[in-house]
């Protein structure tokens, strides 16, 4: 059963132990958190997140992390190379096969752990690695997939035409860069409409999504060449490949990432199924909408992964 609307965020946490290492991934190293409810022993089912475009593992994710831990999940999150206190150079780098080695590295580490039953591991993304999430799914061995408010179509996802084609130009020249050794040519991450950004939504600019939570490592930037891998990813094209369950939450109001992919994506996969929200895309992080998002995603986990219901809390 759900824990008491009283239980605060701060008496949630206490009651999970967490602690960070790093691991090696193509000579850099990745840094990961580990959460675990504090009452619970032996092997456990486990969820492996990361975060999304330009994002770091901070508030809200840890949340994320705790919830999933006092449900009887061993829980791993993971900053992608060249983000947060992941090691690698350059910094803010964007590439979609490295993150994808990373997703496979982390989950083979996942699946190796004393305390993780390895036929019991699920994949959680948001957004950008929602796609990715959607992707490994077809191939890794996982149990169950989450993708949220997922980036499905590079080629329904261009935005504003006037803007994508000055990202289109500022890709080409960091990939000029690139090629002869230099400094990256950046762009923003979030900014407002008209500026030279990824994101230009006014839910993107709100101060609870861009917030700098003390200890946060995120950097309001990235490497615009990964623009030029996204036209031509569509990780919500190929779902009728994956096997194991797939949940696919929708923001029905998103401008980042349209909900039509990620509905079709849902619909395509054998064991796939969506939910509606009717938010913006980066609400559900906060507030009543993260609260019906880790609902119906730790129910949809107590179904896939065959756990025992008495031992969720969150």
């Amino acid at each position: 059963m759900m824990a008491q609307a009283h239980t605060t965020a701060r008496d949630l946490a206490a009651k999970i132990a967490t602690c960070e290492t790093d691991i090696e991934v193509g000579g850099d190293l990745v840094h990961v958190w580990v959460k675990r409810a504090q009452d619970v022993s032996g092997k456990q089912p486990a969820i492996v997140l990361a975060h999304g475009f330009s994002g770091v593992i901070h508030e809200p994710l840890l949340r994320y992390g705790d919830h999933f831990a006092a449900a009887g999940l061993t829980v791993v999150l993971f900053d992608y190379r060249t983000f947060g206190r992941s090691g690698g150079l350059p910094r803010q780098w964007m590439d979609v096969p490295r993150q994808q080695e990373e997703w496979r590295a982390v989950i083979d580490w996942t699946r190796a752990r004393d305390d993780v039953d390895p036929a019991r591991v699920a994949i959680w993304g948001s957004s950008f690695s929602g796609g990715h999430v959607m992707d490994i799914a077809r191939t890794a061995p996982v149990a169950a997939a989450i993708a949220q408010a997922p980036f499905a179509d590079g080629r329904q996802n261009t935005g504003d035409p006037k803007t994508a084609f000055r990202l289109f130009i500022a890709a080409l020249r960091d990939r000029w860069r690139e090629k002869r050794g230099k400094y990256p040519y950046y762009v923003g991450a979030t900014g407002h409409p008209g500026t030279l950004c990824a994101m230009t939504t006014p839910d993107a600019i709100q101060p609870d999504w861009w917030q700098k939570d003390q200890g946060s490592t995120m950097e309001n930037r990235i490497t615009p060449r990964v623009f030029l891998q996204m036209l031509k990813w569509r990780p919500g094209t190929t779902t009728a490949e994956i096997p194991c369950p797939l949940l696919v939450q929708i923001a029905t109001k998103d401008a980042v990432t349209p909900p039509e992919p990620a509905r079709a994506a849902a619909s395509n996969a054998p064991k796939g199924r969506y939910i509606d929200y009717p938010i913006e895309h980066f609400e559900i992080y906060h507030g009543a909408p993260f609260k019906a998002a880790i609902a119906d995603q730790i129910a949809f986990l107590q179904s896939a992964l065959n756990m025992e219901t008495a031992n969720v809390n969150a």
